[in-house]
């Protein structure tokens, strides 16, 4: 019955227009942070949480904002274009001070919007005041709902109680809903997939993690991505007994075996891609709706995994020193580009993200 439930929820949504996805998503983030209270001694309460976390997800949309911290990495991961880009002249960095000023005055031109603290390449929790940047860009008014995604290496416990801290400071409950992207469900597996030792330490702190969450009755979703190799195997009672050992009641596992990739994308032998679509483009991708700011002080049309590649800036629109009208004239021409001229840009073709505006 609830995997029946969820399925009419999701045919619901993809019904809806965007402008009402997003309405519903407010609504039911306002309907959680009410339900949240005294959560630990209402255990009924418990139930609707976690409906509302699946409503949420599910309701995000194509136009978040993607705010890229840094776009530094401690990990080398097979699927991801970010050791190509080591090759490159591409700048690693942390995002500064003045840039993050200039970022939050153009947060005004947007709406109602969701935030997402998730870099194309880099690891949020790397830039040493990551909480101050992203409890500031919550504090404007523009920004109801917020979110980050981290493969939780550096989720020690200075990093666990900043979060916290900044989760108890969160009053309008915009923080509903956090990411960990995790390498498999053994430390083997993890090196293989991500290059590097961590895959203990990385189980460690996110069980340390858990446990403060329920000590402290906080309600945060949190969302545990495996990322499989290609015979991996995947168990969904060996995966929470592992992740979840204090029985922390709003962690939500999922798994994959494909990854994404367009047809300038190094492929790894040891793990699946999804095949493109058969669909004929001619509509531009609804990521590219989408504002990326990144790092080092660019914005981009994008918000996909594989939306920047090495050595190319196709879907670059200018940078934070230029107006936000030139940044959409920007945008403008380049769906232009794509759906008058028929110039797909070089991340998009043969990409297996394609998702075509509603």
């Amino acid at each position: 019955m609830k995997q029946k439930i969820k399925i009419a929820i999701e045919l619901f949504l993809n019904w809806l227009s965007e402008r009402n996805v997003r309405r519903t998503s407010l609504f039911f983030s306002k309907f959680k942070a009410r339900l949240s209270a005294n959560y630990s001694q209402q255990k009924w309460k418990i139930k609707l949480i976690r409906l509302c976390d699946f409503i949420i997800v599910r309701s995000n949309g194509f136009q978040f904002i993607e705010f890229e911290l840094t776009n530094i990495c401690n990990a080398q991961c097979i699927f991801c274009p970010y050791p190509d880009m080591l090759r490159t002249e591409k700048k690693f960095m942390n995002m500064s001070d003045e840039l993050l000023a200039q970022n939050i005055k153009k947060m005004s031109h947007f709406k109602n919007a969701l935030i997402s603290f998730t870099p194309t390449t880099g690891d949020t929790l790397l830039h040493p005041e990551w909480n101050h940047y992203i409890e500031k860009i919550m504090q404007t008014s523009a920004i109801k709902q917020a979110t980050f995604f981290t493969n939780a290496i550096k989720l020690d416990a200075s990093n666990q109680d900043k979060l916290i801290a900044l989760l108890k400071r969160d009053k309008a409950h915009k923080m509903s809903q956090l990411y960990f992207s995790i390498g498999g469900l053994n430390a083997a597996d993890y090196k293989t997939l991500y290059k590097v030792d961590r895959f203990e330490l990385v189980v460690d702190q996110i069980n340390s993690l858990l446990k403060l969450l329920k000590e402290n009755h906080l309600s945060v979703g949190i969302h545990l991505h495996l990322k499989m190799l290609r015979a991996g195997d995947f168990e969904m009672g060996k995966a929470m007994a592992l992740m979840n050992q204090c029985g922390y009641p709003f962690l939500y596992i999922s798994h994959s075996h494909l990854y994404y990739s367009n047809d300038g994308y190094n492929r790894n032998a040891q793990i699946g891609y999804y095949q493109p679509t058969d669909e004929k483009k001619k509509k531009a991708c609804s990521y590219l709706y989408k504002t990326r700011f990144a790092a080092d002080g660019s914005v981009w049309a994008d918000g996909c995994v594989i939306s920047e590649m090495p050595n190319d800036s196709s879907l670059k629109l200018g940078d934070a020193e230029i107006s936000w009208d030139e940044i959409e004239n920007a945008r403008t021409a380049l769906i232009n580009q794509w759906e008058v001229e028929g110039n797909i840009p070089k991340p998009c073709i043969g990409c297996t993200v394609y998702h075509c505006k509603k």
